[in-house]
């Protein structure tokens, strides 16, 4: 199930792998050729770990072009998570990441 509260955007290209949920809030500016997995897809041999894991996107986020978001993934009211970014762990409101993986950059961010 893929919700969203809209007063935002999604660019073109992006991919969003919904195998069970992922929520995006509102205002939230997805920029082009994003992707957004719940899921690994296949399980490994052996492994316990679900394969499979709700991302949720809080309200007025900003997503930076080419950004990957994997499952569990949780990310803050106010985050800006910049280019090329690929986000494995949860980022805090307000928070600015960037890298790979992506880390905190910056607290305290505003972006209009």
């Amino acid at each position: 199930m893929l919700s969203c509260s809209w007063g935002g955007y999604i660019n073109r290209n992006c991919r969003i792998k919904c195998f069970n949920r992922i929520e995006i809030g509102k205002q939230v500016a997805i920029s082009e050729n994003v992707t957004l997995w719940d899921s690994d897809v296949h399980k490994i041999t052996g492994s316990t770990n679900s394969n499979t894991k709700p991302i949720k996107i809080g309200n007025h986020v900003w997503i930076g072009t080419n950004s990957i978001i994997l499952k569990s993934v949780s990310i803050g009211d106010g985050a800006v998570v910049a280019a090329g970014s690929l986000v494995n762990k949860d980022v805090p409101s307000r928070s600015l990441v960037a890298g790979i993986p992506a880390k905190i950059i910056r607290s305290s961010v505003e972006w209009v």
